[in-house]
């Protein structure tokens, strides 16, 4: 949640030596997680490495025009995004498997290589290239004013809040509602896990396609299934259908999000490029935890099934949003057309 504002005060800085600095500190964070003598080191270890990988995303982010030609920016960006998504959701039923045949450390310990590992591949092949001159702080976050912007960001957030309503409570919905076995509760995460890798492949697609112009059908859609799960997780077969769907839908959003954000402050607010490369990761982790609280609020007083119900509230006010932006965006385009039509009749 605090990525924008550290993103737009490390903007400042040399643009690759701050994102080997902040691939260094999450590595350090791990290591700190797993040598925690207790759980108040474990939580400030855990509070610090949140805040160093969501301005760690957003730096990323900035990159992508830089190592792919432009036609292929927006995979770069769904890369960038399935590195995090996937590790969301594959991190639970791998960290579960690790835990089976040994410590909790181990699976700290197994983060820490691989982030020294990819600190090296980081060092060998980024650009060294630095971001155009950015604004100060107070002067990047006038693109926060922006109506687009705000409702942009509103939609993501509630989308996320729908998704985590259900996805929190995945485990008790696998066991107790549709009678899965604790054996196959991990492979019933992986599953789902590939589902979510589908939705990060299909979601630069989703950016050609339409766009944020399209997106209220993705988060209909969500608000539909949401709902069906209310009806169908006592169904193993009904269930597992709708879930699967939703773990699709899940991550569709990102990139035609992102690509927008970049896109709108290119256009009306230029140095604040590093403050809307974190907004989609910034948006989301907000709905994350909004959509966590609403979902064990709604468990404590109507049960399990309630959380589709809860879910598809949020996904249909982001499909109120998100329909009256792209509203919007048509007209701004039928606009820049009726201009360019006048000037060339003249």
């Amino acid at each position: 949640m605090g990525a924008p504002l550290i993103t737009a005060y490390l903007s400042r800085f040399p643009r690759y030596r701050t994102v080997l600095s902040l691939m260094f500190l999450f590595t350090l964070g791990n290591v700190a997680c797993m040598l925690a003598p207790n759980y108040p080191v474990m939580l400030a270890s855990r509070i610090f490495l949140a805040a160093v990988s969501s301005a760690l995303i957003s730096m990323s982010m900035t990159f992508a025009p830089d190592v792919a030609p432009r036609k292929y920016t927006s995979s770069v960006i769904s890369w960038i995004f399935a590195g995090f998504n996937i590790a969301s959701v594959f991190g639970v039923p791998f960290s579960m498997f690790i835990v089976q045949f040994a410590s909790w450390r181990v699976a700290f310990a197994f983060i820490v290589v691989v982030s020294i590992l990819l600190l090296l591949l980081m060092v060998k092949f980024l650009p060294t290239k630095n971001l155009p001159p950015t604004n100060n702080i107070m002067e990047q976050l006038v693109l926060l004013k922006d109506r687009r912007i705000i409702m942009a960001v509103s939609a993501m957030i509630l989308s996320g809040s729908s998704a985590y309503c259900f996805y929190t409570y995945l485990s008790p919905i696998l066991l107790d509602k549709m009678g899965l076995s604790a054996n196959l509760l991990t492979l019933a995460f992986v599953i789902f896990g590939v589902a979510a890798m589908i939705s990060n492949l299909l979601s630069p697609m989703l950016n050609y396609w339409g766009g944020m112009r399209i997106l209220w059908m993705i988060f209909a859609g969500q608000a539909i299934f949401s709902i069906l799960l209310t009806f169908t997780m006592e169904s193993f077969i009904l269930g597992s259908v709708v879930i699967c769907c939703l773990g699709v839908l899940m991550y569709l959003l990102n990139t035609p999000t992102q690509m927008y954000y970049l896109q709108v402050s290119k256009k009306f607010y230029p140095g604040t490029l590093a403050l809307a490369g974190s907004l989609t990761s910034s948006s989301y982790n907000v709905g994350i935890a909004v959509g966590s609280f609403a979902g064990s609020l709604s468990v404590d007083l109507a049960g399990l099934n309630s959380v589709g119900i809860t879910g598809g509230i949020f996904a249909i006010l982001a499909t109120i949003i998100s329909y009256l932006l792209a509203s919007r965006i048509k007209r701004e385009y039928k606009e820049v057309i009726a201009r360019a039509m006048r000037m060339l009749n003249k």
